[in-house]
């Protein structure tokens, strides 16, 4: 007696044969369908690129055929395309970059300005603190006397005098303020 399960199984193995069958086909022509869309796009590719040359050929005999029936049409043409070219590619230098209003109006400060400007204000103070012990009458007497010593015959006395004046006037409030 045959039993039913193993029948299910061989028609199932027959329907199983038959599809991978079929689907091998299926495979094989789209595999050939695929093979002729190549070998076509690969002419075409050939023949446009035989084409592009025969073009770029002709193109070119005829740019050597104008070259040598006007060369300095050709000569002036080339400068002029040179000279563009030139133009478009170098940089120029003498036009300033431009900037915004607010970078124009602030400073650019750096921390080592800020330490330069910190150092310079301590040597001022400095410089102050010990300048302010000795008194300021003494230059200005040494400048009234080496004013006074000058040669009262001189093209210019008249100006010499009215320092000299100036000066012993300063030196007389400074001795008024001191003592």
């Amino acid at each position: 007696m045959v039993s039913p399960v193993k029948e299910v199984s061989s028609a199932a193995r027959s329907a199983e044969e038959t599809a991978e069958s079929s689907l091998a086909e299926m495979r094989d022509s789209v595999a050939a369908l695929a093979k002729e869309v190549a070998d076509i796009a690969e002419r075409r590719t050939r023949h446009v690129r035989a084409a592009a040359v025969e073009t770029a050929e002709a193109g070119t005999t005829e740019a050597r055929r104008a070259i040598r029936r006007q060369p300095i049409l050709a000569m002036g043409i080339a400068a002029a395309a040179g000279a563009v070219l030139a133009l478009a590619v170098v940089p120029r230098f003498s036009r300033p970059q431009p900037t915004s209003r607010w970078d124009a109006w602030t400073p650019n400060v750096t921390r080592a300005d800020l330490h330069d400007m910190a150092d310079s204000i301590q040597r001022s103070v400095a410089r102050a603190a010990h300048s302010a012990s000795a008194p300021l009458t003494p230059s200005f007497e040494r400048l009234v006397d080496a004013l006074n010593r000058t040669d009262a015959q001189a093209s210019v006395t008249s100006v010499i005098d009215k320092l000299g004046g100036w000066f012993s006037r300063a030196q007389e409030k400074a001795k008024e303020k001191v003592g």
